[in-house]
């Protein structure tokens, strides 16, 4: 299975984007759980598309691409904005309450692989994998 979907940089995109997903996921035969997490890691990963790369400005695209197999969900999110450098990234302290900075760490806890490359066009491609629970488990996960 294959879809794409573009976006505007707009917070009120986001929910379309989580849907998007989520749907695709289901039929793809991903448990509805799983698929609310999914959900969780796109909205954050867009929301920090809009606040990061675009500087919270409206009128910018999102291009969202997904596949899905036997084996993994796979997503990419790209944009052309300011690109994100991974090794600049400080994982939250979590046992201190913070008002943001957890969009990273929360992707990185739902998916199974998470990368970063810059964009052809500019900006940056994010890459979010998510095995099914049967590759998973074949692993030791």
């Amino acid at each position: 299975m294959r879809s794409e979907l573009r976006i505007e940089s707009r917070v009120e995109e986001v929910s379309r984007a989580r849907r998007w997903l989520m749907e695709h996921a289901l039929a793809a035969g991903f448990p509805e759980e799983e698929t609310r997490r999914l959900g969780l890691a796109i909205s954050e990963a867009c929301t920090n598309v809009i606040e990061h790369a675009y500087g919270g400005r409206a009128g910018y695209a999102i291009d969202l691409e997904l596949d899905a197999d036997a084996e993994r969900l796979v997503v990419r999110i790209r944009d052309t904005g300011r690109p994100f450098d991974p090794s600049s990234y400080r994982p939250p302290d979590l046992s201190r309450a913070h008002e943001s900075g957890y969009g990273v760490h929360l992707m990185r806890s739902i998916m199974d692989e998470v990368h970063y490359a810059p964009s052809p066009e500019g900006g940056t491609t994010l890459t979010m994998v998510r095995l099914r629970q049967k590759s998973r488990q074949g692993e030791g996960a």
